[in-house]
């Protein structure tokens, strides 16, 4: 994908590229220090107008095809597991861990509603103490035997897995793709050329690149699984104890960059958020008896096979 500063300069008048240019740098400057302003959003708004539902909208609107999305996410976990590799960290593909996750993955995956789009989804557990788990476009699954052990029981980490399911069935991962396309088709003029749609669809652009981050995805995904955990019998709070342990481990502070212009929601907010939406799930469908699975995750047995 070319870089973005030089695809402007080629394809957009000077001063849609001015400012696209201008947000890009503001952006680069802003991942590498503190924002300095007390209500960033305003300055934004300010500079570019209010960022409306729309911009969003238009952006969901941009189709990524099956196999495109195949080819970009092939690309993308290829890249990710080589620098894992190259740092030192075993990637494994089978074993007992690798297996359990399969299994609980296939207990999870008929709750996507794109579930018929990621037919096969491809398993790698990076042999490494970090908490992370990740997912890439057409379907891989990249989890930290970090997350296993930090999980403490297997409801937490069905959540976990449906939080990463989530990101494939929301398109989540394809965000930054999708504006690409949009840039491309606005900037050639692909449906012919009108200059108040150009100029309207390169603000909405720049509006895009000033927020490039979505914490809203993680609420979402968040979401997608404590609720998916709960039908499936698990109990969501355990996926939210998680984030509270990550809290008391991460020292309990609420350092670093402002919430907007974070990849994920602070732990303790999504900690707060998944104890409501127990809440609210318990009163759409109660359940008096909820699944934890301690020894399912300790012996690699999923709650399929066996009920401790």
């Amino acid at each position: 994908m070319p870089n973005i500063l030089t695809f402007t300069k080629r394809a957009c008048p000077l001063a849609v590229c001015a400012l696209v240019t201008i947000a890009w740098q503001s952006t680069a400057v802003a991942q590498q220090q503190p924002f300095p302003f007390s209500d960033p959003q305003k300055m934004f708004e300010q500079f570019f107008g209010a960022a409306p539902e729309e911009d969003r909208a238009k952006i969901d609107e941009i189709k990524v095809p099956t196999r495109e999305e195949s080819q970009i996410g092939e690309r993308a976990s290829r890249e990710y597991l080589a620098e894992v590799r190259r740092n030192g960290t075993k990637v494994l593909t089978r074993g007992k861990d690798v297996e359990y996750l399969r299994q609980l993955i296939a207990e999870v995956h008929p709750k996507m509603e794109n579930a018929k789009r990621y037919k096969a989804i491809r398993v790698y557990l990076a042999d490494s103490s970090e908490t992370d788990a990740r997912s890439f476009p057409g379907g891989t699954l990249i989890l930290y035997r970090g997350m296993l052990e930090f999980a403490e029981n297997e409801a937490a980490l069905v959540g976990v897995i449906g939080h990463e399911l989530s990101h494939l069935d929301h398109g989540h991962q394809l965000y930054d793709a999708k504006r690409m396309k949009l840039m491309q088709k606005t900037f050639t003029g692909a449906n012919g050329f009108s200059p108040d749609q150009f100029f309207r669809s390169g603000a909405m652009l720049v509006r895009s690149f000033s927020k490039p981050f979505r914490p809203e995805d993680e609420s979402e995904a968040d979401n997608d699984g404590a609720t998916w955990a709960y039908e499936l019998g698990y109990d969501p709070r355990e996926m939210a104890k998680l984030f509270l342990r990550m809290h008391e481990r991460d020292g309990r502070a609420k350092a670093g960059l402002p919430s907007f212009l974070r990849t994920h929601p602070f732990h303790l907010d999504r900690y707060k958020a998944l104890t409501d939406r127990y809440d609210e799930l318990q009163a759409e469908n109660p359940k008096d008896e909820l699944y934890i699975g301690r020894e399912n995750l300790d012996n690699r047995v999923p709650r399929s096979a066996r009920e401790f």
